[in-house]
């Protein structure tokens, strides 16, 4: 129950006080309220912070049930920013509250206001301050629990560098579909895909794509996320691809780190992965944790009754401990009535619900193995997920005694399941699940632009031609000597020498620019002057006694800057530029263009300063694009044949640079 006053509450909630000037960069605040049900304790209690939400479930209920019958027709003048009797809009809420508790009901109060009179919801995105790292998987679960208009749209969470407030962008018009590729796509994702246009790529949905948003965990090694970018280039070659690197989140002194940790044994001895399975479900990296026996962890849910199998979940995953069984994937609609794939979808079932009880007895403390035996729930091969190719055989290893199959018909009562909100050392969210070790994406119809360069930093001195090099024991990579007016010297004394030439005091904050193979100069494309195509920098950790440069680089093959790691021919230095402004130089080169979501990613606070008003920015240890600039065209991106700027550039990771995003309708 809500504390205090429930109408006025919620009255405050629905109906937020209309200011008569807009604020700046599409903000706006609602009235804010101390006590939602959210308890304190900061990230250490992240793992506790829904224990109290089923007390409160019956006010949220209550408010879901008065913004129906409650008249929306004073429209916030700060709503989304729209334009007249258009069905596409974009903007973002920002909240500064100082308890983590506040801003969501702030921000949650602020998007049931901008749904009047205004078309649903295609996504949302939500950036969150490092302080609050370890309860944004919390956070993104109690906005989709609060705020109606955001249970049933695809809900990404992510850290954003120095930020001090909470934002969460919005998006109408279109559809976008959500998707999570873990380590083992990734690395499926390798090899022949890179290169084909037509095979699907593992994780993602199938598809015309014009679109992804993707956001990578960066405990994911480089080379994986690489992979999924190169299957993407070759399957979607003209369409936009931008995103992040995103920061990792600091660990957690709650104990829920214990549970984070937790994966089944390797060896056999349970049946808890495909690969010990034959029925396609069990645990994959990047799962969330949970504990099925947590009651204060769940709330209401919904009884299916099957009648014939498969009911259409394409997979279980196990609990901490191989006891329980969450839905982790599942066919999300009916094709035609009476399909039996589209079983669980008509019931309400719905991804990250927990399997309670079996015909009235309660299963939420079996193994997985026993709670599969009795569903007899085969996965469904789906040509969007390869990991159907990982599925092994359920006798190997394994002698437990299996249990016989219930018989149909069969009735299933599933919960929802909040503990998973507990993000812990997570540095991703999607719709209320912590996710780690892989890469979070949104797949969109709608084409768009981007323009990419580096940021905060520019040129010093020529080219210089690199006589030795390669990597060194100890770890990294070491640019050992270079050529300098026709001398072969140190490469330390090459960089003092341009440091001085700059002006520069001291050393600090330069880089060392690689040259990328595929490069628009190496593609012979000489019209575009981006740097981020040209070249990937990687700081200076320390100099070698000999006076050789050492990078935080391993190596010119791991970084996919070339096969060999002795075929380094030229390196470019470049030192700190203060008082930049690259995303002013990025939207000049979108020419104007505008859509109906505007992103600006970065890789350091300072560029937002500069970024445009309207767009979302959130700041990551690398950002993902296409150096210079990139245009599709809606569906018409799928057609190899299509207008396209520099189709022959590719996506790649770049440190110390900027993004522009626009999506077009």
């Amino acid at each position: 129950m809500f504390p205090g006053n429930v109408p006025t509450q919620v009255f405050q909630l629905l109906n937020p006080p209309v200011t008569s000037e807009l604020p700046t960069r599409n903000t706006y605040s609602s009235s804010s309220h101390s006590e939602r049900g959210w308890k304190s304790g900061g990230s250490a209690a992240s793992s506790r912070l829904w224990a109290s939400i089923s007390s409160t479930a019956c006010a949220a209920v209550l408010a879901r049930q008065l913004r129906g019958k409650t008249s929306l027709s004073r429209q916030h003048p700060a709503a989304l920013n729209h334009s007249a009797r258009r069905a596409v809009a974009w903007g973002f809420l920002e909240s500064s509250k100082e308890d983590i508790k506040d801003a969501m009901a702030d921000l949650s109060a602020q998007a049931a206001a901008s749904m009047a009179g205004n078309d649903p919801l295609s996504f949302a995105l939500l950036s969150i301050p490092p302080k609050w790292a370890n309860d944004m998987a919390t956070a993104c679960e109690f906005l989709r629990f609060d705020c109606s208009s955001l249970q049933n749209i695809p809900l990404i969470g992510m850290q954003s560098g120095d930020a001090t407030s909470v934002q969460l962008g919005l998006a109408r018009g279109g559809t976008a579909q959500s998707f999570f590729v873990n380590k083992e796509n990734l690395s499926l994702a390798g090899g022949g895909l890179a290169k084909s246009a037509s095979a699907d790529v593992p994780g993602v949905p199938a598809g015309d794509h014009a679109s992804f948003l993707l956001f990578s965990d960066p405990l994911v090694p480089a080379a994986l996320t690489r992979n999924l970018l190169d299957a993407l280039d070759g399957r979607y070659p003209n369409s936009l691809k931008a995103g992040l690197v995103v920061m990792p989140a600091k660990a957690s002194d709650s104990s829920a780190n214990d549970d984070d940790a937790w994966e089944p044994p390797k060896d056999g001895s349970r049946q808890l992965r495909p690969r010990n399975r034959d029925d396609g479900h069990g645990w994959l990296s990047g799962d969330p944790s949970f504990r099925s026996e947590d009651e204060e962890s769940q709330t209401d849910g919904v009884t299916a009754e099957f009648k014939r199998r498969p009911f259409g979940v394409k997979r279980y995953c196990p609990g901490v401990g191989g006891t329980g069984a969450m839905v982790l994937d599942m066919f999300e609609k009916s094709r035609y009535p009476g399909d039996a794939l589209g079983q669980s979808a008509v019931a309400g079932v719905a991804v990250g619900m927990v399997v309670k009880s079996i015909n009235g007895q309660d299963v939420r403390s079996w193994d997985f193995e026993d709670i599969m035996d009795v569903l007899n729930d085969e996965g469904v091969v789906d040509p969007d997920n390869k990991s159907a190719a990982q599925w092994g055989s359920a006798k190997e290893l394994c002698k437990r005694q299996p249990k016989e199959p219930a018989e149909l018909p069969l009735a299933v009562e599933f919960v929802q399941w909040r503990s998973a909100a507990s993000s812990g050392s997570a540095p991703l969210c999607l719709n209320g699940q912590a996710r780690r070790d892989g890469v979070v994406g949104l797949a969109l119809p709608d084409g768009g632009a981007s323009a990419l360069d580096l940021e905060g930093c520019t040129r010093v001195g020529p080219e210089l031609k690199v006589k030795a090099s390669g990597k060194i024991p100890s770890g990294g990579f070491a640019i050992n000597t270079v050529e300098l007016n026709g001398k072969e010297l140190p490469a330390a004394g090459a960089l003092k020498m341009a440091a001085k030439a700059a002006g520069l005091s001291n050393m600090k904050g330069m880089n060392v620019g690689l040259p990328r193979p595929q490069s628009y100069k190496a593609a012979g494309v000489t019209d575009n002057s981006a740097m981020a195509s040209d070249w990937a920098l990687f700081p200076i950790l320390n100099v070698t006694q000999e006076g050789g440069l050492v990078l935080r680089c391993k190596g010119l093959v791991e970084e996919g800057l070339g096969g060999d790691e002795h075929s380094l021919e030229r390196i470019q230095i470049f030192c700190p530029k203060e008082g930049s402004a690259t995303f002013q130089e990025l939207s000049s080169n979108l020419q104007g263009k505008t859509g109906y979501a505007t992103l600006a990613f970065a890789t350091r606070q300072e560029a937002l300063k500069h970024a445009p008003k309207d767009a979302l920015g959130i700041v990551g240890a690398a950002v993902i694009g296409t150096g210079g600039v990139k245009s599709s065209e809606g569906r018409s991106a799928m057609d190899s044949t299509s207008s396209n700027v520099f189709t022959s550039a590719t996506t790649k990771l770049h440190r110390q640079a900027a993004v522009l995003a626009v999506l077009t309708k």
